[in-house]
């Protein structure tokens, strides 16, 4: 059995790059405003948006930042949870209690707005914005966080991002379960991981989400392991620029693309075989290396040598939030845009994105302060006394 390995009971590096990750996700999603007249702009070009050239990645690749969601979330869970679960120590109950309390109310929130305004657009235009699974079955689904539990339904409805957070609810289910049977260590780790690089051909939402969950899990076990090491300082160094390397290789192949040229220059068959597969090759490399790597490097880096990550605790503050909040504020903005008449290329200035960022880090700042907190106090406090009264 496995102590926790790590001091504190917060790691401000994974919850900064949990933020980081929900602000990337915004920069993937900024071509919805090519979608405001409630079809595509037939001359839309990816490179009208701002500050394109400067970040180009974000906006070709942007999508896999939630894959970095899914990891800190299980290098988190097996830090903070697997040990109390398989000891008993939180049953089912609290377990629920604690992820429903810090999940739910922002979710429903925002998917009672975003079901409105997609009906309102729908009303204007005769089109959904973006996500069109916008029926009764997708929003009873929806109202119980497992609209993205079946395959192969991968459509996304209403607040179309939340597709993410019902996959959250299902990997707490599957962790939980796995844990409260005391399935721990690495091998049942690497069991899902393979799993779930096994079912990524059916659905790929599920695959995605359990094998960077229980990588992550992985991550945290060889992470602890380092940090038991009478050289475990030189060992995080060099993952350090083992991730530093990584993150470089991912940006000048966006930028450049040498391993594309060498696809191109391998054997017919081999060449035709990587251009196929060249999703499944970055998504994967994505998943088992970069990821992993930058995980462990933050987390090591933050236990082994300390330093000021306590000041980004207000990125992973906002992280859920500013994740839950972008949509309906696009969707907002796409109904603004059909009373004034403004045009896509009305939101291709850098001054809109700018702002946009501005209003979404105040409203998510705000809603974490003033409603997700307050919420999740109420909810576990009258959990708490509904508890007391029963055992009186």
């Amino acid at each position: 059995m496995m102590t926790k390995a790590f001091k504190s009971d917060r790691l401000y590096s994974l919850d900064a790059l949990r933020g980081v990750a929900a602000l990337a996700v915004v920069v993937w999603h900024w071509q919805h405003f090519f979608s405001i007249s409630g079809t595509w702009a037939s001359n839309w070009n990816r490179a009208d948006q701002p500050f394109y050239w400067y970040i180009k990645p974000l906006y070709d690749e942007g999508w896999v930042a939630v894959d970095l969601f899914f990891a800190v979330s299980g290098f988190v869970f097996y830090w903070l949870y697997l040990e109390p679960v398989a000891n008993r120590e939180i049953g089912i109950g609290k377990f629920a209690l604690q992820r429903f309390s810090r999940l739910y109310p922002i979710y429903l929130l925002t998917l009672l707005i975003a079901a409105g305004l997609e009906l309102l657009f729908y009303r204007t235009t005769d089109n959904w914005f973006i996500f069109d699974a916008n029926d009764w079955h997708h929003f009873i689904a929806s109202l119980f966080l497992v609209q993205n539990w079946l395959p192969p339904d991968e459509a996304q409805s209403f607040n179309g991002p939340a597709w993410a957070v019902s996959i959250e609810v299902m990997l707490y289910v599957i962790f939980f379960a796995g844990a409260h049977l005391r399935l721990r260590g690495v091998w049942p780790a690497l069991l899902m991981v393979v799993f779930g690089v096994l079912v990524f051909p059916w659905e790929g939402q599920i695959s995605r989400g359990i094998t960077d969950f229980f990588f992550g899990g992985l991550v945290f076990y060889w992470a602890s392991w380092i940090a038991g090491q009478a050289n475990a300082k030189s060992i995080a160094r060099v993952i350090a620029v083992a991730a530093l390397l990584s993150w470089t290789i991912a940006i000048v192949e966006n930028y450049l693309g040498p391993i594309q040229a060498l696809f191109q220059h391998a054997p017919a068959q081999v060449a035709h075989a990587l251009v196929a597969n060249e999703y499944r090759i970055f998504l994967f490399s994505w998943i088992l290396v970069v990821c992993p790597l930058t995980l462990a490097a933050l987390a090591l880096h933050e236990e082994l040598f300390g330093g000021a990550y306590a000041r980004l605790a207000f990125l992973g503050d906002i992280s859920y939030s500013t994740y839950m909040v972008h949509f309906p504020m696009q969707l907002t903005l796409a109904l603004l845009a059909l009373h004034f008449a403004w045009k896509p290329a009305d939101f291709m200035s850098g001054i809109v994105m700018i702002s946009f960022y501005g209003a979404m880090i105040l409203l998510g700042a705000l809603s974490y302060r003033y409603f997700e907190r307050p919420m999740q106090a109420l909810i576990r406090g009258k959990a708490t006394k509904q508890a007391l009264s029963a055992a009186q």
